[in-house]
């Protein structure tokens, strides 16, 4: 009987176990997780040479040739180190026997590694298959849960998948397939690589689904030649002569970042984007803030989609204010000549033209406060904002 449906796994072989205890672990030896190293706060030591055993090895219970729970204890050491899947309690995970660090001195030496969780019941969350001792705590140890709500992924031709407890999952592939919405004729075999952290939701843990950008909790799209029905979060691109071809409607290369949040931090230097036609930004608001300054630079700039699209001799250039500064001291200065002037002037018969004497003094004094406004004081020029 296969070890997925031998349902008597989860009863105790106390008889006739001695001498399976004494036979050398075989390719289809197996053990049950009883217990994980994890960090350090806790040594497990390994009697026979006097060392530790590193950090992810388990205990577990071996299994005879019938695959039923013995009294042995065994300790396995994972089998890889670049790639690594950790069991979780009560989890059957199989064991082998390979070289040590000593191969070279010593070709008969070995010690027992797990190589793998076995796909008891095909769920990505949960293998185990608890001992008739269990007493419904802890199931998968003192900090795991088991989670219903997650489902498989349906595999494409020659997908390499990577699922994780929770709902992640990395999709490395590009070959047709009926469920497979991202590939047609016109680019199969074209390669993408589709990383989702979390799921849509179902009734159940078991129907095989299929990524969906637009209700995943987050993705990244790696894509070469596909097109993507991305739902963007806003449309509006009023400052383009004609716009970018919508996210929904682009096939190309191109990298997709979708999220609900998306924050990107360079600790230590600087964040660039370069891009070779255009870099479109749209939002509700625009925020930018900056320690120092802020720099904007073109052979030409606009303010507004108007000042692109009016006709030339419709748009409105912006004033220099050092210069309109000068040229405004220039105009009080006549102003003021002007109004000494008529304060001064005189009838023809000699005597004072009370009116334009009057505007005189009534010219020199807003002059006066006029000129105040001006200079290194100025309050008509702005502190932080300059151009060219």
């Amino acid at each position: 009987m296969g070890l997925g449906y031998n349902y008597n796994l989860a009863s105790r072989v106390t008889s006739n176990t001695s001498n399976f205890s004494a036979d050398p672990v075989k390719e289809s030896d197996y053990g049950r997780v009883v217990d994980i190293l994890l960090d350090d706060t806790r040594e497990w030591m390994n009697v026979s040479v006097n060392e530790k055993y590193p950090i992810g090895t388990v205990k577990c219970i071996r299994l005879n040739k019938d695959n039923q729970a013995t009294d042995v204890i065994v300790y396995a050491y994972p089998s890889t180190t670049a790639i690594s899947n950790f069991p979780l309690y009560n989890e059957v995970v199989a064991l082998k026997l390979e070289p040590i660090s000593d191969l070279q001195f010593n070709v008969t030496s070995t010690r027992l590694y797990y190589s793998h969780v076995v796909n008891l019941w095909g769920s990505k969350t949960n293998n185990s298959l608890p001992s008739d001792t269990f007493d419904g705590q802890n199931l998968l140890g003192p900090d795991a849960i088991s989670l219903s709500d997650i489902n498989p992924l349906y595999p494409f031709p020659g997908d390499t998948l990577i699922e994780g407890r929770q709902g992640q999952s990395i999709r490395i592939g590009g070959f047709k397939s009926p469920k497979n919405k991202l590939v047609d004729n016109s680019n199969n075999g074209k390669p993408y690589v589709l990383i989702s952290n979390g799921q849509i939701k179902t009734d159940n843990g078991v129907d095989h689904i299929v990524e969906d950008i637009n209700k995943d909790p987050n993705s990244i799209y790696l894509l070469s030649n596909h097109k993507v029905p991305l739902e963007e979060a806003n449309s509006r691109r009023d400052s383009y002569d004609k716009a970018p071809t919508k996210a929904k409607d682009y096939k190309g290369n191109q990298l997709i970042i979708n999220a609900d949040r998306v924050f990107i931090n360079a600790k230590n230097e600087s964040v660039l984007i370069s891009s070779k036609k255009s870099i479109g930004i749209n939002s509700d608001t625009l925020n930018f803030d900056a320690s120092t300054y802020i720099c904007l630079d073109a052979p030409l700039m606009y303010l507004g989609s108007k000042a692109r699209t009016s006709p030339k001799g419709l748009k409105e250039p912006v004033i220099l204010g050092n210069q309109l500064e000068n040229f405004l001291a220039i105009m009080l200065d006549t102003l003021q000549n002007i109004g000494e002037a008529m304060i001064a002037a005189e009838s023809t018969t000699g005597g004072p033209v009370g009116s334009l004497n009057l505007e005189g003094y009534c010219v020199k004094s807003s002059v006066k406060v006029l000129q105040s406004l001006l200079g290194q004081n100025s309050t008509i020029k702005s502190k932080k904002v300059f151009v060219e």
